[in-house]
């Protein structure tokens, strides 16, 4: 596999017990876990009639190590424009450990310290979640411009 990281390990647990979770909710269309063309990852597809036009695509795809290291990317498309950004854990040179790449592209140049829960279910659950309820209500009031 190219991409694939080997100095770290994917949490196989936690991804599926999100998947297991994520299944439950209402606003999700699907889930893939491990898809053949991202197989470190959770694929999670938002349901776009929960967003206005001319939203067409939302995602999430989570990434998990056993190490504490995560990845949690918010993908949103709209006319071929794709929007994105990530909430992160993991030593690199631009941040702190735990840090996050706001939209509208999550640059680095952009990224801003945070500080998250130990646990990823936490962070989705207290940090993500919210995050994507906000966005929601927001795209709303602003007719999703």
């Amino acid at each position: 596999m190219t991409g694939f990281d080997r100095s770290r390990s994917v949490d196989e647990a936690t991804l599926r017990y999100l998947g297991r979770a994520f299944g439950r909710r209402d606003e999700v269309r699907q889930t893939s876990l491990f898809p053949s063309n991202k197989p470190e990852r959770l694929v999670v597809t938002l349901d776009a009639e929960y967003y206005p036009e001319p939203v067409d695509g939302v995602s999430l795809e989570v990434r998990a190590y056993t190490n504490g290291d995560f990845h949690v990317s918010y993908h949103e498309t709209r006319a071929g424009d794709r929007r994105q950004c990530r909430w992160d854990r993991h030593d690199q040179p631009h941040n702190t450990r735990d840090h996050f790449h706001p939209l509208p592209d999550a640059d680095t140049t952009a990224a801003v310290d945070r500080s998250y829960a130990t646990d990823l279910t936490r962070v989705v659950e207290r940090t993500v979640l919210p995050w994507v309820d906000e966005r929601v209500g927001a795209l709303w009031e602003s007719d999703g411009r």
